[in-house]
């Protein structure tokens, strides 16, 4: 028998069982269209955000004929940086629900309250993802409409960056005080300051709005709050007049480049024709930016340059290339191989120095051990994403479709063979859901490889520093033979560079 919703309230309704399903774990917070709870579902073991929406949504006909139908245009959406949609549903109480991926962090309303502002390179790595998401979406048709910093969270210390609400404020209002109903006659929903002239004047569906919204919040990052302010009608009235400073000229002393200044203006035109077509274009020109940040690299990661080289080959230096702002991992490479160049050099003039022989084939050793294992966690690595991709599109997809079944069964017309296809669905699903223990099998090799790898580089450092301490001593006895002074030139030059 399903938990009824409407006997709990508050504190009493965690650890309670709801749509058996889910057990509910804390409350994340309310709004206008309702409540949203933290809840453990039972088949996955996985966190999920429920979303409950206000009873009186179950009651308007024309809230009823669209729910399903946008719904199933947001649960199409997949994409890293967009919070998934999984099933949705109606509990026994009436009202329906809708759940969601979870991600634990922080919204960017949130971190701009004790952050000030961002600076430009954290900004731009915001929005960069922000475009990213948007363009998805829009090229599958969902706009967001209701683009605000409460809506975009922030995960982990790279901030990976998850938007909440796609196509929600179609299905129905914003979930926020700021949402208001600019007209009587033509309800439109959204968040004054951050809402496009076209869409105060009621033209909604534009996806030329969230650009505007877009650039609204690139604009609040880097200056700390957004260019209108005030109350609802003074923001309203700018919004539609109002041409506001560039960002750098609201805080001169943060050194916010042009380039930066003239992205979010275009961003911001009043007239959609003058903005960015398109999320690509605001993604791209994002991108030119200067201060734009790079991938994080993991020097304990790779050793090789993206070409592949193999480790057990020295990397060639371009002597005529400042290798300073190289990746730490590409730098120690080509040390690495100036180093073997010496100590190969000095062997070359016939020395039988142990210690040189027995150096150099070490360091050659753990090089070739540190590529089998590269090779291995490179194979690991694309394997698991692949599965864990595959897999979570087809739990999702059977969730979702799942759920369709369970929402037209409710239904008085429904079909009389409904039941057996809600039992295969669900079959279907079971299987999906077992098959969870290939990517856990998957992930246990790939932490094993992942330790041993770092062990190796381990080794191999210390394999490095015990034949730079033998080349140092024996080098000065050796420094006139010309083939040697040249290996011996291009040591130094290379630690020059990495200093």
């Amino acid at each position: 028998m399903r938990a009824c919703w409407c006997r709990f309230r508050g504190d009493a309704l965690i650890g309670t069982l709801l749509h058996d399903r889910w057990r509910i774990l804390s409350e994340l917070g309310k709004g206008g269209m309702g409540e949203v709870w933290l809840g453990e579902h039972l088949a996955q073991g996985r966190r999920e955000a429920i979303k409950i929406l206000k009873p009186q949504l179950a009651t308007d006909p024309q809230f009823v004929s669209r729910f399903r139908r946008e719904a199933r245009a947001v649960n199409r959406l997949r994409h890293p940086n967009i919070i998934a949609v999984y099933d949705f549903g109606q509990l026994a109480d009436g009202r329906f629900f809708l759940s969601m991926e979870y991600a634990e962090g922080e919204s960017v309303y949130q971190t701009l309250k004790h952050d000030d502002h961002f600076d430009v390179p954290r900004a731009l790595h915001v929005a960069g993802q922000l475009a990213y998401a948007v363009h998805h979406a829009h090229s599958r048709g969902v706009v967001h409409r209701d683009l605000k910093p409460d809506n975009l969270i922030l995960v982990g210390e790279d901030e990976m960056l998850k938007v909440l609400d796609f196509g929600v404020a179609k299905i129905v209002a914003a979930d926020h005080n700021e949402s208001v109903a600019l007209s009587s006659n033509n309800l439109v929903w959204g968040s004054p300051r951050y809402m496009a002239p076209e869409r105060i004047r009621g033209v909604g569906n534009d996806p030329r709005s969230d650009i505007y919204a877009m650039g609204i919040m690139l604009f609040e990052l880097v200056v700390g709050g957004p260019p209108f302010v005030g109350n609802s009608n003074d923001v309203i009235r700018a919004h539609l007049s109002a041409r506001p400073e560039p960002p750098s000229g609201w805080r001169p002393s943060l050194g916010i480049p042009a380039e930066l200044d003239a992205v979010v203006m275009k961003m911001i035109a009043k007239d959609p024709a003058e903005r960015y077509q398109s999320a690509a274009e605001v993604y791209a020109a994002l991108h030119k930016v200067p201060g734009y940040p790079q991938a994080k690299a993991d020097p304990r990661r790779r050793f090789v340059p993206v070409a592949r080289r193999p480790a057990t080959l020295a990397p060639e230096v371009d002597e005529s290339r400042d290798t300073r702002a190289e990746a730490p991992a590409q730098a120690f490479g080509n040390l690495r191989g100036a180093l073997r160049a010496v100590a190969e050099a000095l062997l070359d003039l016939g020395l039988t120095d142990t210690r040189l022989l027995t150096g150099v084939a070490e360091l050659r050793d753990h090089e070739q051990a540190i590529a089998g294992l590269e090779a291995a966690q490179d194979a690991l690595e694309h394997e698991s994403a692949a599965v864990r991709e595959t897999l979570t599109d087809r739990e999702t997809s059977l969730r979702f479709a799942l759920a369709e079944l369970e929402f037209k069964a409710v239904q008085p017309d429904h079909p009389p063979d409904l039941d057996d296809a809600i039992q295969l669905l669900r079959g279907r699903l079971d299987t999906a859901i077992s098959s969870g223990s290939r990517v856990r099998a998957l992930d246990e090799n790939l932490a094993g490889v992942t330790a041993s790898r770092a062990a190796g580089l381990d080794r191999l450092i210390a394999a490095y520093d015990a034949l730079e301490r033998v080349v140092e001593e024996v080098l000065p006895l050796y420094a006139a033979e010309p083939s040697v002074a040249a290996a011996a030139e291009r040591l130094a030059l290379v630690k020059r560079r990495r200093t």
